[in-house]
């Protein structure tokens, strides 16, 4: 099958050829790729400011936000079948007992810094067929097909409205009570930043823009 590749060594981004994924366990899920994102990671890592390749492999797979058709489920996945739409998570979780969040699925707050990402450490996703557990695999409603490759970039957006609210809690009287009261900045034009405008008006919060 067709990858998208950076070779770190020779400072090569190549369209490569390598083998197509199995199912190597039960709770695995193999998927075509129907769209995958491009954004300014992608092009900091075929600039090559960073990017890992796995181990004992000279090429890295770029494509972190993705969006794809399950194509065939092992024997113990549950929730998603064949023709299900999904969109992958990037993140997978440091392998030590004491990070708490990573023991509870929250690796986005690791605190050791040991995890790796597809796409950084680990193959992404802009090939044509990707296998990984369930556990990192989202369904999407087929009626999102149109925006679903946005899911990644929004969870972005998602996390720094969550934070705003845990914040805003903190502010005295009515203020927490009354967003509408509070203004907030976007600083940068990016599918991130436009997603947390967006997110920022369902909050009624009033967002200024800062061009980057």
């Amino acid at each position: 099958m067709k990858a998208l590749a950076v070779f770190p060594s020779s400072r090569e981004v190549r369209l490569i050829e390598q083998p197509e994924p199995v199912i190597a366990g039960p709770t695995e899920v193999k998927l075509r790729i129907l769209e995958a994102g491009i954004c300014g990671t992608d092009r900091e890592i075929t600039s090559f400011h960073y990017g890992t390749p796995p181990v004992n492999s000279p090429h890295l797979v770029i494509g972190h936000e993705a969006l794809g058709e399950v194509i065939d489920v092992g024997r113990g996945v549950t929730g998603l079948v064949p023709g299900d739409l999904a969109v992958l998570t990037v993140r997978r979780p440091c392998p030590h007992d004491f990070c708490g969040p990573c023991r509870k699925g929250r690796q986005d707050f690791c605190i050791t810094g040991d995890y790796t990402e597809r796409a950084s450490g680990a193959h992404g996703y802009m090939s044509e067929l990707v296998a990984d557990d369930q556990r990192y695999i989202v369904k999407v409603p087929k009626e999102l097909r149109e925006v679903a490759v946005l899911i990644e970039p929004l969870t972005v957006a998602e996390k720094a409205a969550e934070q705003a609210r845990v914040l805003v809690q903190r502010l005295p009287g009515d203020l927490k009570n009354d967003p509408s009261q509070l203004n907030a900045v976007v600083l940068g034009a990016g599918p991130i930043g436009l997603l947390g405008a967006m997110k920022l008006v369902m909050a009624n919060l009033t967002p200024g823009y800062i061009p980057g």
